[in-house]
């Protein structure tokens, strides 16, 4: 199937590894031009030099000015306005991952708000504009489960990716009739390589591989495996995204797709 993005401008933001590396590297098969984002050079680098991508932007999206010279940067490496933009940086921004809501200090929720929430603001009030003008544009925010189905835990990153999905049906719905979509992509447990990393570490093996580390993870109940029965791979959310940024869905916008086993118990 054509999804016909050859030669349209993307940016995925928190690109040099993970998820967005994944969605990089998918859409750049595709045939997008593709600026990566992250905070490390010589690993943003790496992952353009890999895809050949249209260049790098690196930055902080936890300003108002980093976030514009990092739209900036991405502009003149794509050659013109941003096409699709791929939210994707994020994460706690607290390591607050095992503590109780009564443990964590609002200054927290205000750093995760920053980094889940406020990143793809910033460059969606400065992408979108052009978007609108160019009548084509597709934003897609990547987002968690957790925000659908909190834990009891790590509640300030949890909280943030709720806002994240607000603001996509926000958005989305104030943009009427004007060619530009916005969609959220929501993963579950996905085996990046921190993840590989952790469970490595954790079992002694640095050789150990993706499944075995997934079954033993699920074994002591680090994680309990979603319905499908094993773990998720970037490169499943990456071709949810890609589906997401294609010019033959633009009757799609508002969206949250789930890409997690099943994992999350709802029906919308």
């Amino acid at each position: 199937m054509d999804l016909k993005l050859a030669g349209r401008r993307a940016l995925v933001t928190g690109s040099s590894s993970g998820i967005g590396e994944a969605i990089a590297r998918a859409l750049s098969q595709e045939g997008a031009k593709v600026v990566v984002h992250g905070r490390n050079q010589e690993r943003a680098e790496k992952v353009a030099g890999d895809i050949k991508a249209a260049g790098v932007a690196i930055g902080e999206l936890s300003t108002d000015e980093g976030a514009a010279s990092v739209h900036q940067a991405a502009c003149k490496a794509l050659g013109g306005n941003i096409e699709i933009l791929i939210n994707n940086a994020g994460g706690s921004s607290t390591g607050n991952t095992s503590k109780a809501p009564v443990d964590i200090k609002p200054e927290d929720f205000v750093s995760n708000y920053n980094a889940n929430t406020l990143a793809a603001v910033r460059l969606a009030l400065l992408a979108v504009p052009d978007m609108v003008a160019a009548h084509f544009g597709r934003v897609i925010n990547v987002s968690s489960s957790v925000a659908i189905q909190p834990n009891n835990v790590g509640v300030d990153y949890s909280a943030a990716k709720a806002a994240l999905n607000n603001f996509t049906v926000s958005l989305s719905g104030s943009l009427k009739a004007v060619g530009v979509t916005v969609n959220t992509v929501t993963p579950g447990v996905i085996m990046v390589d921190g993840l590989v990393r952790f469970g490595r570490a954790k079992f002694g093996d640095p050789n150990m591989p993706f499944d075995e580390i997934a079954r033993r993870l699920a074994e002591e109940r680090v994680f309990d495996l979603p319905p499908v029965g094993r773990l998720g791979l970037p490169e499943e959310v990456a071709m949810v995204a890609c589906m997401l940024a294609s010019p033959a869905l633009g009757y799609v916008t508002g969206s949250n797709y789930r890409v997690d086993g099943g994992q999350v118990r709802a029906v919308v």
